[in-house]
């Protein structure tokens, strides 16, 4: 006689969000279950605690890496460094860095001890975007500093058992460029006498597929939901690959087997070349200049039990770096290899972490602080979270906005532009998918703290935009008066989940 077992594990979040998966199962599939869900559950994601306020916790960090380094395009010496280096990025326009830490090995002996020549021992972003040529220049905004920022910056090597490694942790560069700008570009690591001897890409270090919609031509009763997909970013050019893991539900539960050779795409889980779920995903999404072999192809979810399917880490070798694969579209398969389901890879979390004075303010107010930004849903729910910590905003704040006051006032806004430097635009949402402006809405309350400085605290506040993560990121922040101008500006930066 089977038992049935009423299963509500509490597993470690994709995107850093944590959630319960009841199941009712019978038997050896209970066993099953809660062996897999043990298995998550020992993955190293960062787990939300929703016991704790979100402002017990430090300010969220503009957090990008370089996953891995590949040696530099013509360089035919004998040292083939690895390692990691952490991004993180703080203030804005004048004020804007990088801050690095960094953990190689297989670096230079030589630099082990000061050398003189240009770029000797360096550890530098630069202008290019590719490993596969030439990486160009360093990298900073001119028009903001003068004088190159990234020669003095180097490495130390040191001797550790029969390799010479190099460590470093919060190494700042003032480069008057936001770690939006620096997205994508190439780290050069170079040897002691100043040539380029590693590269490396940044990028985001995890993105994820936060929700799902049915494919726009599938006429079936599959829904695909859950906790979505988490993909963490490994390796550089022909080395680049995607781990993805996931726990979805809704799924086809004839995939509890595995996928049929029979049918190709079979329970598939795959990313793809479009960039909407709103129309054709095209094919597979690979460096066919790299590899000939699509490696999708045997790509393919198992069924836990009922329709629910998880994964821990199932890495890809794509070619392609993160960013080449942020924006594009997730496709769910099922046994007979239909697209059923389709999600699009994002960032999770993001961040404005500093404001300047908007370009055309004159007023006094200085604001700083933070802004944290959640991405959920997909098409005509997509939405963003926004959760705040400012000070120094408009004293008249303090109470809200009268009635047929500015529809702007008071409000914290993503808006359509990329620059504080110039007008930022209207408020951004799609309008194709929510009509009426959704940003309005939003408003904060100003409080009195020490020392007369007014500040004020929101969570939570969900703006319904029909934009992704992807479609933000890189956007403008805007913070209002009590008469509704524009008296602050932050960019949106990937943040550390």
């Amino acid at each position: 006689m089977k038992t049935s077992v009423k299963i509500a594990l509490h597993l470690a979040g994709l995107c850093g969000v944590a959630a319960t998966v009841p199941e009712t199962c019978t038997g050896s599939e209970c066993e099953a279950a809660y062996d897999e869900a043990a298995l998550l559950q020992k993955v190293e994601i960062r787990k939300h605690d929703e016991s704790a306020s979100f402002y017990s916790s430090a300010e969220p960090v503009a957090l990008q890496v370089v996953a891995a380094f590949t040696q530099y395009v013509g360089y035919t010496g004998d040292l083939e460094t690895q390692g990691t280096v952490s991004v993180k990025g703080l203030g804005l326009l004048e004020s804007a860095e990088q801050v690095l830490s960094w953990k190689l090995s297989g670096v230079d002996p030589e630099c082990s001890k000061p050398h003189t020549a240009k770029n000797a021992c360096g550890i530098h972003i630069h202008q290019g975007k590719s490993c596969y040529e030439d990486a160009g220049g360093h990298y900073w905004n001119t028009t903001l500093i003068e004088t190159d920022p990234w020669l003095s910056i180097t490495y130390k090597a040191e001797k550790h058992g029969q390799e010479y490694v190099a460590t470093a942790h919060d190494v700042k560069v003032v480069t008057g460029l936001t770690n939006f700008e620096v997205l994508s570009h190439t780290m050069i690591i170079h040897n002691s006498i100043g040539a380029r001897v590693a590269c490396g890409i940044i990028t985001p270090r995890d993105l994820g597929v936060l929700a799902f919609t049915p494919y726009y031509t599938y006429p079936g009763d599959f829904k695909v939901g859950g906790m979505g997909v988490k993909i963490t970013a490994g390796g550089v050019t022909e080395s680049a690959s995607q781990t993805l893991m996931w726990n979805l539900n809704g799924v086809d539960p004839k995939c509890r087997e595995g996928a049929s050779k029979e049918f190709p795409n079979s329970c598939g889980i795959h990313i793809h070349q479009g960039m909407s779920c709103g129309d054709n995903a095209l094919g597979h999404y690979w460096n066919k200049t790299t590899y000939e072999m699509d490696p999708w192809a045997n790509v393919g979810y198992p069924v836990s039990y009922g329709t629910q399917t998880w994964d821990k880490a199932r890495e890809v070798t794509t070619g392609l770096e993160a960013t080449d694969v942020m924006g594009h579209t997730m496709i769910v398969h099922n046994y007979t290899g239909g697209r059923i389901a389709c999600g699009i890879i994002a960032p999770c979390t993001e961040i404005v972490n500093a404001f300047v004075p908007y370009y055309n303010y004159q007023g006094d107010l200085q604001v700083s602080g933070f802004v944290k930004v959640v991405g959920a849903g997909i098409l005509s729910t997509a939405s963003q979270t926004l959760s705040w910590m400012l000070s120094d905003v408009d004293p008249e704040c303090k109470t809200p906005p009268a009635k047929g006051a500015n529809a702007n006032a008071c409000g914290i806004h993503i808006h359509m532009g990329m620059s504080c430097t110039e007008n930022a635009d209207e408020h951004f949402h799609n309008p194709s998918l929510v009509s009426a402006d959704p940003w309005t809405a939003v408003q904060y309350l100003a409080v009195k703290g020490k020392g007369g400085v007014w500040s004020t605290s929101g969570k939570n506040a969900k703006v319904i935009t029909g934009l992704n993560n992807h479609d933000v990121l890189g956007h403008t922040m805007i913070v209002h008066n009590s008469l509704g101008g524009r008296i602050a500006c932050g960019i949106l930066n990937v943040a550390e989940e």
